[in-house]
């Protein structure tokens, strides 16, 4: 274990523990916590959730404003939800997008072996948790409750992938961020009923 991914894991943690409980400051603490992910993970051949960083700084940056944009500070965001079809379609992205990344994974030291000179490591559920972590990303952004769904199917893919790649600390970072995720449902579905009876 080294200090990069001990303080990669401690900001980690913290933002999705302020994601869950609806906090506005798990963007700020986010932006750290992808920055360290993006140095371990680049170093790990992990190439996919290197790329996928950059994704969340970008998204994070977005729903750093977009949960306060036309607001006043004592006003906030309602949680909301995807319709069905929006689900089916959403499933169907995440598929078709998997299935696509992987083929790219798997052939990035080919094509470009003075970036990528190890051949990517677990290239199909790497892939699953970039995939699946871009669509979690986005509708947490839009403060879909479904975000924690997409979260806790990265979680379980990515304790595994992580313990696989000696990431022991990391693979233990995704367990407490699974039993996060699953406090996320549960709270959002709260704040959500609650909105609607008022």
């Amino acid at each position: 274990m080294s200090w990069l991914e001990l303080l990669a894991t401690l900001f980690t943690v913290a933002c999705v523990w302020l994601a869950m409980k609806n906090h506005i400051l798990n963007w700020p603490v986010a932006i750290i916590a992808i920055v360290l992910s993006f140095l371990l993970f680049y170093q790990s051949a992990l190439y996919a959730d290197s790329f996928l960083q950059v994704y969340f700084l970008i998204t994070s940056f977005y729903g750093w404003w977009y949960w306060r944009s036309g607001l006043t500070k004592a006003e906030e965001r309602a949680v909301t939800s995807l319709t069905s079809s929006q689900g089916i379609i959403l499933i169907t992205i995440v598929i078709l997008l998997t299935i696509i990344a992987s083929y790219i994974m798997i052939h990035l030291n080919v094509w470009w072996p003075e970036y990528f000179p190890q051949k990517t490591a677990y290239p199909i559920p790497d892939s699953f948790i970039m995939v699946t972590s871009i669509a979690g990303q986005w509708l947490l952004a839009k403060k879909k409750l479904e975000n924690w769904y997409c979260w806790i199917a990265v979680n379980c893919t990515a304790i595994v992938i992580y313990y696989l790649k000696d990431l022991k600390l990391f693979s233990l970072l995704y367990f407490i961020l699974l039993a996060i995720a699953i406090m996320g449902v549960i709270n959002w579905k709260k704040q959500k009923q609650s909105i609607s009876k008022s």
